[in-house]
């Protein structure tokens, strides 16, 4: 025969289990949100400025040159079409298209900057803008002002 306090306690400890499986579930989703915000936050400039490289490998200049927002038969104002070739043709600066290297990536206002290390060179940054995804030299190599840079800082603990 059941006694009187048999199921004393198991509706609050069902209840228990379930809020700690809400509040579990709830900051597990939090935190994977976070971080899928974080990794694909920059992913189309990013994109952006990988498909202006793989256009310099397959030495389609003119297609590279479209991606900095500029054409043969509309060129650049400040950069014309023989200047990009001094930089980043086969005579040019940054040649060797392989040793390119994005080491940091800067969510920027209205763009990104990505950090361009290439040997014997001076980093520099390139600039990526977020509405056109159109390319072109940032004034700073990286962004001004204080960013989040976890994936560094984790780097730099850890090694």
């Amino acid at each position: 025969m059941a006694g009187y306090l048999d199921t004393y306690g198991v509706q609050d400890a069902k209840r228990e289990k379930r809020w700690k499986w809400i509040l579990l579930t709830s900051a597990a989703a939090a935190v994977i949100g976070l971080a899928l915000f974080l990794f694909f936050r920059n992913f189309r400039e990013e994109r952006a400025a990988k498909a202006f490289l793989e256009a310099l490998r397959a030495h389609d200049y003119q297609g590279a040159y479209q991606r900095w927002g500029c054409t043969a038969q509309n060129p650049c104002r400040d950069y014309s079409f023989q200047k990009f070739m001094e930089d980043w043709g086969p005579n040019g600066q940054y040649k060797n298209v392989n040793a390119v290297q994005f080491t940091t990536v800067d969510a920027c206002g209205q763009g990104v900057v990505l950090t361009v290390e290439y040997p014997n060179a001076e980093p520099f940054g390139l600039w990526v803008d977020r509405s056109t995804q159109t390319l072109g030299f940032a004034p700073w190599p990286r962004c001004p002002g204080r960013h989040w840079h976890l994936w560094d800082f984790i780097k730099s603990r850890f090694g």
